[in-house]
């Protein structure tokens, strides 16, 4: 009988750690199940699309040479000699758009290096953009941005250029749309002659949403137009165009520089084609990259990713960088080591830096920006 009992308590006690067993195997399995599901769970995160877009530095290109074997500056009707050195134009390169966005991994790869710059998706594709209209704008911008160059630099070598402002693109739902057309010259915004953009812009920004009256010349006609500016979304009236200055060029020149978008390119445009129209290396025979957009006064106005720009030029081989005072505040501190660079307002402070370049003038470190002068 007592050996009996012992057996059975012995069997229990088997019994108890069996079971004792078996839980702690469930937990084990559980705990490792979650594991799992938890790791899994954080690389399906890390692996879905960010509301971000990853810029780089991008391709340069020496405006003096050649792409695809074809010459990026063309001209024709007057005399031009050889360009020597470098006259790069820079890019950045961008991860993310409307059909392919970064993952999560990759925006969080790309914050652990300097040389990336992550972007909310919204700064670079607003709310009712689409990626073909952005395109169709950069794309439009470029158009302007070469124009221009052009128009700085000729007027540079002592051509006559006669310019007026006409209508490049419209918005479909601004208070233009239906009334004003694509190539529109603005000739006077209430009774206000348009010689100069800013002509158009100011009287409309100060109409507080009042009709204005836009005389335009149209096949060879005069007509007028009464529009209500609209409130943007910066705060500032606008009817919804789009306008760039046309020339009548003296000469041919051409730029092509494939599928780069934007206006940036501007600057180093209108000192390749000096360089290509005068005598001698305008550069020195030195390799000098930069950025920066140009208006028809000769005025250098600023860009987006100058840093990314100056990382660009270094990589590339740049001994010199140019760029835009107004972005003074993204140059200050970030020239790469070994790289001279200055902070230009006008096509003529360029020339001038050229000139120290050629002279072997030493350069100051202070960039020329105001709060390092």
């Amino acid at each position: 009988m007592i050996g009996d009992q012992e057996w059975e308590a012995s069997l229990a006690a088997r019994s108890q750690q069996a079971r004792d067993a078996w839980r702690a195997s469930v937990r084990r399995v559980v705990r490792r199940t979650l594991v799992l599901l938890g790791v899994l769970g954080v690389v399906a995160a890390l692996a879905s699309p960010a509301p971000y877009v990853i810029e780089m530095p991008g391709p340069t290109f020496n405006a003096l040479a050649t792409m695809d074997g074809r010459d990026i500056i063309s001209i024709e009707g007057a005399k031009t000699y050889e360009g020597e050195g470098n006259f790069d134009v820079l890019t950045v390169q961008t991860r993310g758009g409307p059909e392919s966005l970064p993952t999560w991994f990759e925006v969080f790869w790309a914050k652990l290096s300097s040389e990336n710059e992550v972007v909310e998706y919204s700064k670079i594709y607003p709310a009712g953009v689409t990626k073909e209209e952005q395109k169709a704008e950069t794309t439009q911008m470029m158009l302007d941005s070469q124009r221009d160059a052009v128009a700085v630099a000729l007027r540079n070598q002592g051509y006559q250029v006669d310019s007026v402002i006409a209508i490049d693109s419209i918005k479909k739902d601004g208070p233009g749309f239906g009334k004003l057309k694509v190539d529109d010259q603005i000739l006077a915004v209430n009774d206000v002659e348009v010689k100069w953009y800013e002509d158009i812009t100011n009287v409309i920004a100060d109409s507080g949403g009042k009709t204005v009256d836009i005389k335009v010349l149209r096949d060879k006609k005069e007509k007028t137009f009464s529009i209500a500016p609209q409130l943007d979304t910066d705060g500032k009236y606008r009817v919804g165009i789009f306008v760039g200055y046309r020339y009548v060029f003296p000469l041919s020149v051409k730029i092509d520089l494939g599928d780069v978008t934007g206006p940036s390119g501007g600057l180093m445009f209108s000192l390749s084609i000096i360089d290509l129209l005068s005598p001698g290396a305008l550069n020195g025979g030195k390799y000098v990259a930069g950025t920066g957009t140009i208006a028809p006064d000769g005025s250098v106005g600023p860009i987006g990713g100058i840093r990314l720009k100056m990382i660009a030029a270094k990589k590339a081989g740049a001994e010199y960088f140019i760029g835009p005072m107004t972005n003074c505040d993204e140059m200050v501190g970030n020239v790469p080591a070994g790289m001279k660079a200055r902070a230009v307002e006008t096509l003529d402070d360029a020339l001038d830096f050229l000139s120290d370049i050629r002279d072997g003038t030493p350069i100051s470190p202070t960039l020329n920006c105001p709060a390092t002068k």
